[in-house]
């Protein structure tokens, strides 16, 4: 029988697998040369020193605010000299340029805010005086004042210039026979020219009535209030009918500057 599986062509024998090679791990690394050495050491000296800026940078921006605070509480006090008044005076101006807004002087500050202002309650014995002036008098160890100072006169002065909201309640128990019930806002501005005599002016007036010949007890209240520019060293007065007729614990004044 013939082998049909059997083919006459020669064919060449498959050459055995190369053994593998013992100890061979391919091909080695470069190592680190100098240049990568210098490198790395002057990533780490910029990392620290980067780290270092911004330690020294809050360290010094805290210690600014510090020293701030502790200036502006020394200008806090009542009882500072002329001259540290007008120093004070400089420090605010100068945060309240470097900051921008009164609002974030005082966020720095904590407590203290540079509105000036003043509530005022009047005083009771001022409307049984015989001084026979109808300048109201006001009670300063009651009130509250703040960069305002106030008088034994009831003259109230502006420290700080600005645009200024001003209120007066006046309320009356009695009324006059010959003049209407009313009250009057009175002004004083700073001498700028000393040659010239600087009087008073009237800024607002208001005005209330009672009953005449009437035998029940009333009030009446003569309310004004309106916002002013008002310099520095300017004065102000509350001036009424009468002090005589004037109902102590219903009547008030107040101040306070508008923000910029």
């Amino acid at each position: 029988m013939i082998n049909t599986f059997h083919s006459s062509f020669n064919t060449p024998p498959v050459p055995p697998p190369i053994p593998p090679r013992h100890g061979h791990r391919g091909s080695a690394l470069a190592k680190n040369t100098p240049l990568v050495k210098f490198l790395s050491v002057m990533l780490l000296l910029l990392m620290i020193l980067t780290f270092g800026g911004f330690v020294y940078l809050f360290y010094r921006l805290g210690l600014q605010t510090q020293n701030g605070y502790t200036q502006l509480q020394q200008c806090d006090r009542s009882d500072l000299r002329p001259d540290e008044v007008e120093y004070c005076k400089k420090l605010m101006k100068n945060n309240k340029a470097g900051i921008g807004q009164e609002g974030r002087a005082a966020f720095l500050t904590g407590r203290l805010s540079f509105t000036p202002l003043a509530q005022l309650i009047l005083k009771w014995e001022s409307t049984k005086s015989d001084d026979h002036s109808d300048t109201l008098l006001w009670n300063t160890g009651h009130s509250l004042l703040k960069d305002i100072s106030v008088n034994s006169h009831g003259i109230i002065t502006i420290k700080y210039p600005g645009y200024y909201f001003i209120y007066s309640q006046v309320s009356f128990s009695k009324g006059h026979v010959k003049v209407p019930l009313g009250q009057a806002l009175w002004t004083q501005k700073t001498k700028k020219d000393t040659t010239q005599k600087q009087g008073w002016e009237k800024m607002l007036m208001a005005f209330c009535s009672l009953p005449q010949n009437s035998g029940v007890p009333d009030l009446c209240t003569a309310s004004l209030f309106g916002v002013f520019e008002l310099e520095e060293n300017q004065q102000l007065l509350v001036n009424v009918t009468g002090k005589d007729l004037v109902n102590a614990e219903s009547s008030t004044f107040g101040l306070f500057r508008l923000q910029d």
